[in-house]
């Protein structure tokens, strides 16, 4: 598979109906409101797509079984950033066994809607992009539920879609939302 779209239908086909997220480093399902324990999960697959040279994008699909629970659900890493958000001992039962596949969007200019911004149009003026995190007005994901975190541009007022190795870039500045008080001109 090359298309992170296309993975998840192909797991939801087969059973993987559950949404995992990341929540305070531990696997959280969020139907059942709990977190799954690390040490008895079930990796059932785990696919990385990159895309660019150096693969400077990538998006992440890991099947998971929960043995106490029988259920069987998706986590998506669409960022390519659970590694650093996730306790070692998760995050190594993750990428054990993960396969490594070329994405089908090298070089385009969108991603799920959005416009992409590669490294170099970054560099050109590293001030402009923002992470955004936790703003309710982020545009649908396309697989379901919203982004909890997303690129915008602050010259276009826009969000936008961050390659991997920026979402890496230390002079990225992550912008948490905090209510009302946020100014759209950050």
């Amino acid at each position: 598979m090359t298309d992170v779209l296309e993975a998840v239908r192909s797991f939801v086909a087969k059973g993987y109906d559950r949404e995992y997220r990341i929540k305070d480093g531990a696997l959280f399902d969020l139907e059942l409101g709990s977190t799954l324990d690390a040490c008895t999960l079930s990796v059932d697959a785990a696919l990385r797509l990159e895309s660019g040279s150096d693969a400077e994008d990538a998006s992440n699909i890991y099947a998971i079984t929960d043995p106490a629970t029988g259920h069987k659900g998706l986590l998506i890493d669409a960022f390519d950033v659970f590694d650093e958000l996730c306790h070692r001992d998760l995050s190594e039962r993750l990428i054990a066994h993960r396969e490594t596949a070329p994405a089908g969007d090298q070089d385009v200019p969108m991603k799920f809607g959005l416009r992409k911004i590669y490294k170099a149009e970054f560099e050109r003026d590293p001030e402009r992009y923002v992470l955004r995190e936790g703003f309710p007005d982020v545009p649908p994901c396309p697989f379901g539920e919203h982004f909890s975190i997303l690129g915008f541009d602050t010259a276009e007022q826009s969000y936008v879609w961050l390659v991997t190795s920026i979402m890496r870039d230390a002079r990225l500045i992550r912008v948490p939302y905090q209510g009302e008080d946020v100014t759209r001109d950050e």
